[in-house]
């Protein structure tokens, strides 16, 4: 890979080398063969790797023998950098990145991964600055490179020279989102509110749970006298995502390296925070292959199953967690829902009992065996639950409603039914499954009208086969 450079942009090992920190005495001239071989530097020769993964263990053991048998393949030390990098091994990482730059001075990702490790380091901010300048000289085209010189500007404190790169980073990777933050954060420096929050409105747009850009936005906001926008804002805060993700092929070539199972469970906690459920799902099923004993692990898999509506997936791995770690009483109520989704609420009650004996404050799982009663046909006992719910002045979320009402209705208590719904209504007046049973019951006291009406609002509401057979009964068409 050679990222779009051109001959002209190419600069000499001379110079690369002494950028690198790359002297004399690493070596002597290159020739015509390349550089001779030369011993594998301590950091890297006398790294311990006794208290690590097997797993990762073995792909350092492997990579650093390919160093030794090829010590003038650029290849070969890059792949070891990478491999250290992906493992927070940071000064081995270092080393190999500039042996690599060394040995092959026109590859960019050398000098772009060494500027990574720089950055954590963060112990000389203008080296970090340097690396990335020198990617950038080889790659003038690669928009993350741009974005992390910009970044590592701001934090070498100097914001003007950043503004550029920021800019062309969005030029060259229009849905860089990162680097239209760090632009509105630099707008916002200098007193542009407006602008900033122009920018940070379009991150929000397609990333509606980016951490940085919703702090930053609340803080435009405020500059700009819109409070109650900036108190809306504010309110977002707890749904945003702890990493803000982005695409750099580049650097996904170092996270692809992470083989400790700790890495690949973070990697995954972070898709499953930026609602990439397919890919959390993948990273955490490697997770618990490898640990299978881990009860957290199986119910973070069985969120990112649930977020993709593969229920019965889910349900397998809670009851995974539950057998590990009985007192887990979240997972037993994710459990619960999951029972009670796939229809088998005989399976869930006994859950919502441990729950209710452990925690009887908990908010969920009053409602939730509610509804687990009606659904197992035990009509008066989930009604007296509700009821025996709200007396303890707990108040019930919307879907309870909706199934205290459906309950009373299947008992012929019509009038107490419809009051069930129409307090649904009365705080989500479209709330679709509560117009439709509305209708229902208004269509079986004789109401048609009424009833063709609330089967109209459901349908637009969210389009449902049993609203929809209603209307087509009484051929009536919604306008």
């Amino acid at each position: 890979m050679r990222g779009g450079r051109t001959a002209a942009r190419v600069v000499s090992s001379v110079a690369l080398a002494a950028l690198l920190g790359l002297g004399a005495g690493c070596g002597g001239e290159r020739g015509e063969d390349g550089p001779p071989p030369r011993e594998v530097p301590a950091v890297i020769a006398d790294l311990d790797l006794s208290e690590m993964e097997p797993q990762v263990a073995a792909r350092l053991r492997q990579t650093r023998r390919a160093v030794r048998s090829e010590a003038d393949s650029a290849l070969a030390w890059g792949e070891f950098g990478r491999v250290a990098h992906a493992h927070d091994l940071w000064e081995p990482a270092a080393t190999a990145y500039r042996r690599a730059a060394e040995l092959d001075p026109e590859e960019p990702r050398w000098p772009y991964y060494l500027g990574d490790v720089l950055v954590v380091q963060g112990t000389d901010p203008m080296a970090a600055v340097e690396a990335f300048r020198q990617a950038l000289a080889l790659a003038p085209d690669y928009g993350p490179a741009h974005f992390r010189l910009a970044s590592a500007l701001v934090t070498a404190d100097d914001p003007q020279a950043a503004r550029p790169h920021f800019e062309r980073a969005l030029e060259f990777a229009p849905d860089l989102q990162p680097a239209r933050v760090g632009l509105a954060q630099l707008l916002l420096a200098e007193g542009d509110a407006e602008n900033a929050a122009r920018l940070l409105e379009q991150v929000l747009e397609v990333a509606p749970r980016h951490g940085q850009a919703i702090s930053a936005l609340g803080q435009a906001y405020m500059r700009l006298g819109r409070r109650d926008e900036a108190r809306a804002v504010a309110e977002r805060a707890s749904e945003a995502a702890a990493f803000n993700l982005f695409d750099d092929p580049w650097m996904s070539q170092v996270v692809a390296e992470g083989v400790s199972a700790v890495l690949i469970w973070d990697r995954a906690k972070a898709f499953l925070d930026n609602g990439d459920n397919e890919q959390a799902v993948l990273g955490l099923r490697q997770v618990v292959d490898r640990l299978p004993d881990n009860a957290e692990a199986h119910q973070q898999l069985a969120v990112a199953y649930g977020n993709l509506g593969e229920t019965s997936s889910a349900a397998r791995h809670l009851e995974q967690a539950v057998a590990l770690d009985p007192e887990n009483l979240a997972a037993r109520v994710q459990l619960a829902t999951a029972w009670l989704e796939l229809q088998r609420p005989l399976e869930a009650i006994p859950h919502l009992e441990a729950v209710l004996q452990q925690n009887p404050e908990d908010l969920d799982a009053p409602w939730l065996m509610g509804r687990a009663e009606i659904l197992a046909g035990r009509l008066e006992l989930g009604i007296a639950t509700f009821e025996g719910a709200l007396a303890a002045g707990r108040e019930p979320p919307p879907w309870a409603r909706n199934d205290w009402g459906n309950g009373l209705a299947q008992l012929g208590r019509v009038e107490q039914a419809l009051a069930q719904f129409e307090a649904v209504l009365a705080e989500q007046p479209e709330e679709p499954q509560a117009l439709f049973f509305s209708g229902l019951l208004y269509e079986g006291r004789g109401e048609l009208a009424r009833a063709l009406e609330l089967y109209c609002r459901s349908m637009r509401s969210e389009p449902s086969p049993p609203a929809q057979a209603r209307l087509q009964a009484h051929r009536y068409p919604c306008l």
